[in-house]
């Protein structure tokens, strides 16, 4: 079996699609459930809660491509602008018995970001928007739930070190979205969310 871990997912049905790829949906402890990612990845009952992060400089957003050496061969090729993944079991922070929800959506967030970039520069404001990804469009959609952090740098200082990563840099949202590249759903959507904020 390929992706044998255990990661944080929800039931589908407490998540009311708004329609355009975006839910109003504020995480609750009792939602969270385990699954097998392995089974997760094709049973649609559920969404696999995925923690990202967005990088923004001066009005334009990081986006890489995602290459044929990445393990989900569904988003080859795709362009994205979102960094981090699955909320593994291994994240999660126990207090008294219960999860504690933001440290182990921090220690989420802060390994797939080790994982995946390296900043040189600085991030000089973050924000969580307030809209969570939840779009019906491709299979690989269908079982994923995006919680988004935006984090606005003081530089352009930020590069890929996984291989399946191939950096593009810093783009307008408005260039990503004229149709010259693939941008795979969830960019298309971020980009809708964060033009307002520019």
């Amino acid at each position: 079996m390929k992706h044998q871990e255990h990661i944080v997912c929800i039931k589908s049905d407490r998540v009311i699609n708004l329609g355009n790829g975006t839910a109003t949906y504020d995480l609750s402890l009792g939602d969270l459930m385990l699954g097998q990612r392995e089974r997760l990845e094709n049973d649609e009952d559920f969404r696999q809660v995925l923690p990202i992060s967005v990088f923004i400089h001066q009005g334009s957003v990081w986006a890489y491509e995602r290459t044929k050496k990445g393990g989900e061969t569904r988003l080859h090729n795709k362009i994205a602008i979102a960094v981090g993944g699955h909320w593994d079991i291994s994240d999660i922070i126990i207090k008294n018995g219960i999860i504690d929800l933001p440290a182990s959506l921090d220690t989420a967030i802060k390994r797939e970001l080790d994982e995946e970039i390296r900043l040189t520069s600085n991030i000089v404001n973050s924000y969580r928007i307030p809209f969570a990804i939840c779009s019906d469009e491709t299979e690989v959609d269908r079982v994923h739930l995006g919680l988004i952090w935006v984090h606005e740098l003081d530089g352009t200082g930020i590069e890929a070190v996984e291989d399946q990563l191939h950096e593009i840099g810093f783009v307008p949202p408005l260039e990503l979205l004229n149709g010259k590249y693939n941008l795979e759903t969830w960019a298309k959507i971020i980009c809708h969310m964060i033009l307002p904020a520019q």
